[in-house]
């Protein structure tokens, strides 16, 4: 992307240079879609941190840490939908940024935009790792997740590491935050030097630090976990020709018996779904920063940036739907309630 493409930034009130990154079509659907995603996110994420918090059975469950980074998902999910989305739709839907460029929240809208998305996605590899410790190094289990305060230890570090990226652009030690007139958009933007001229921007770095180390963070895990579970059904199989019906079947498990081993597998399967979706919401969007960012993204390119980032921004409204509806533990609680 050339220096100049990032324009004036301190002036959003010229609508005649404003809106060029996308089509109008695509604008109008991008500012339904927010609109969309705020209420069906806000609904869905407030339900699923209700049901998981009052509901005694559940906080004492044996995988309670498990539910711990459901809950850290949900609630970096909801600000999402709070926070970020009602002003994408306003952006949108205008084809200009509501406020004005000098603003405050033009600042901080970056910092909640990159750092709720980060969020859920850390949330969603502690929650991958959970369940890869859990069925391939049971014996594991007990001094990472049962030592008093590793969880919030974990859960901690999911939230600081995205914020303290965005600490770096936000007080300009690399980087800075603001207004993006090609993009209509409070973004992160390159340093100028002292001469007047771009430095590198840090958004790649986000993004590769965001999704591509937790890709493969996920993929080792899951590589490791279908192992795991072929190994269980095949020796579930021998077992059902001899006859046998062992509670000990199960490669590893933690002395657990047939009804525990079908919810391990029903709870990967949930994880599982989950990650899909992950890489459904988040790998064009990746691609088309990456591939994009160098390039004067506007008309057709503009178009696919903005639809890859709606596919992004579905995942608030995705995860906690696939968690709370297609987990039978959790559908009791709705039940419940």
């Amino acid at each position: 992307m050339s220096n100049d493409s990032y324009g004036n930034l301190g002036d959003a009130s010229n609508p005649a240079a404003d809106g060029v990154f996308c089509s109008t079509e695509i604008s109008i659907v991008a500012a339904s879609s927010a609109t969309l995603i705020a209420a069906l996110g806000t609904i869905g994420n407030v339900t699923t941190l209700l049901a998981l918090g009052r509901n005694r059975a559940v906080r004492q469950r044996r995988r309670q840490p498990t539910t711990a980074f459901v809950m850290s998902l949900a609630t970096a999910d909801l600000l999402f939908c709070v926070a970020v989305m009602p002003l994408m739709a306003l952006r949108y839907g205008r084809r200009r940024w509501p406020f004005t460029s000098s603003s405050l929240w033009c600042r901080l809208f970056p910092v909640a935009l990159y750092g709720t998305v980060a969020t859920s996605v850390l949330s969603l590899v502690a929650l991958t790792v959970n369940r890869y410790v859990l069925i391939v190094h049971p014996s594991w289990y007990g001094s990472i997740y049962r030592t008093a305060g590793m969880v919030p230890l974990q859960l901690a570090v999911c939230w600081a590491i995205p914020y303290g990226l965005m600490a770096l652009p936000l007080f300009e030690l690399w980087g800075r935050l603001g207004f993006d007139r090609r993009t209509f958009s409070c973004t992160v933007l390159p340093s100028i030097t002292s001469t007047g001229t771009f430095s590198a921007s840090p958004k790649k770095f986000i993004f590769i630090v965001g999704f591509a180390l937790p890709f493969c963070a996920i993929v080792l895990c899951y590589t490791a976990i279908i192992g795991a579970v072929r190994r269980q059904r095949r020796n579930m199989q021998r077992y059902t020709v001899k006859g046998s019906v062992s509670a000990t079947a199960t490669p590893g498990s933690m002395a657990a018996g047939p009804s525990n081993d079908d919810d391990e597998r029903h709870l990967t399967r949930t994880t599982a779904a989950i990650f899909g979706c992950f890489m459904i919401c988040f790998l064009p969007l990746t691609i088309a920063n990456v591939l994009l960012e160098d390039a004067e993204s506007a008309g057709e390119a503009g178009d696919i940036h903005v639809l890859a980032s709606i596919l992004t921004w579905h995942s608030a409204v995705l995860n906690p739907f696939i968690y709370a509806l297609g987990s039978r533990h959790y559908r009791l609680v709705y039940r419940e309630r």
